[in-house]
């Protein structure tokens, strides 16, 4: 089957990824929303039962503890653990497949008109990227133009990553490269994806965004940070070493992508596309 889409024609059965959604049976307002939207536009979903710890007595082996209470002063929820423990458990699958690459959702999302056109002409520029976001959460940042598509969408460059795991592409061989860079649980899973200055994939975002998030669905992540499991407020050494610990991480950004573009301004990975 073959559909014309920003005046291009793509065929579905070259193109189109497997799409598999994070969910929760036990929580069947959210599945019964995603299986409403893939009802909607006639679209296969997989889903895949979300890990669902109850305690930190539940969590895994990989959670560093020390590292937390070090670094934060406080612990991941067991809904952040959960989000943490379901992506990776899809990269182990993905990492194993011989396909181009995996579509991975989570189940609060609402898929934008023509979404199964629209992703199988991302995957045409399947040779840019490791992982492709299809939408932003930080709406506060500001990308800049990688690769023009067509005259709809762009694929964009981010020093900043937007976050949040609603729904991106993924290469298998960048999930093998996710699974070392989280053998250890430390952070919300999201943020130590972003961390491409270490784990060197390359990570994009497509835009306009093919999907958004129903805000009006119950949030399966507790409330979270300081004042979530401490009734004092901060301290100032610890601002004061969440604001290093941003800044380093700035740095350490805006560093890996002027060093790839020096190393190879004309083809590198993150130079800007016209």
């Amino acid at each position: 089957m073959n559909i014309k889409t920003g005046g291009m024609i793509v065929s579905l059965k070259k193109c189109m990824p497997p799409i598999h959604v994070i969910s929760m049976a036990s929580h069947p307002e959210r599945r019964h929303h995603i299986s409403a939207e893939a009802r909607r536009l006639q679209v296969h979903l997989n889903l895949f039962e979300a890990c669902a710890p109850r305690h930190i007595a539940d969590y895994p082996n990989s959670y560093d503890q020390t590292y937390r209470k070090k670094h934060f002063g406080y612990e991941m929820t067991p809904g952040e653990v959960g989000c943490f423990m379901s992506h990776r458990s899809l990269w182990q699958q993905c990492a194993q497949s011989d396909d181009v690459a995996w579509c991975i959702l989570e189940d609060d999302v609402v898929l934008g008109p023509n979404f199964v056109g629209k992703i199988a002409l991302a995957m045409d520029t399947a040779g840019e990227w490791d992982i492709l976001r299809l939408m932003s959460e930080r709406w506060d940042r500001q990308g800049k133009l990688y690769l023009r598509v067509n005259n709809e969408f762009r694929l964009m460059r981010y020093v900043r990553q937007p976050q949040g795991t609603a729904a991106y592409l993924i290469r298998p061989d960048a999930a093998k490269v996710l699974l070392k860079h989280t053998e250890k649980m430390r952070d919300a899973v999201d943020k130590v994806m972003d961390q491409y200055w270490l784990h060197g994939l390359r990570m994009l975002v497509l835009e306009p965004a093919l999907v958004s998030i129903d805000v009006k669905l119950p949030s399966i992540i507790q409330e979270r940070g300081w004042s979530a499991e401490h009734r004092s407020s901060r301290p100032f050494w610890r601002r004061l070493q969440r604001e290093v610990r941003n800044g380093w991480e700035s740095l350490c950004a805006r560093s890996y992508l002027w060093a790839q573009t020096f190393r190879n301004p004309v083809h590198g990975y993150w130079t800007f596309r016209k």
